[in-house]
């Protein structure tokens, strides 16, 4: 059982399925959106397989919020909402 109150792979689900449809409009040729879009796809996957375990999904939380973060750097707000899911992956998380 998890400790984190804030930890609910439910949230979780919910907040990879609004990614995924705002990166269905992104540029598919851009390799930080490619990048993004593999690692939420291997969540998905991960949250797929019955048997999630907290620390893999936090694990890959953690690597989707860093590419996220990158995104932000680079192109502020110019394909995703990316603060509004940095923010959530963070209290997801725990770190906010």
């Amino acid at each position: 059982m998890n400790t984190n109150e804030n930890f609910s792979l439910d949230r979780v689900r919910s907040l990879v399925a609004a990614m995924e449809q705002e990166l269905a409009h992104a540029p598919a040729d851009r390799p930080d959106v490619q990048a993004l879009r593999q690692e939420i796809d291997t969540l998905k996957q991960l949250l797929a397989s019955g048997d999630s375990q907290h620390g893999l999904v936090k694990e890959k939380l953690h690597t989707v919020r860093g590419t996220l973060q990158d995104m932000t750097a680079r192109v502020e707000s110019e394909v995703l909402q990316d603060s509004r899911y940095i923010a959530e992956i963070g209290r997801i998380l725990g770190l906010v």
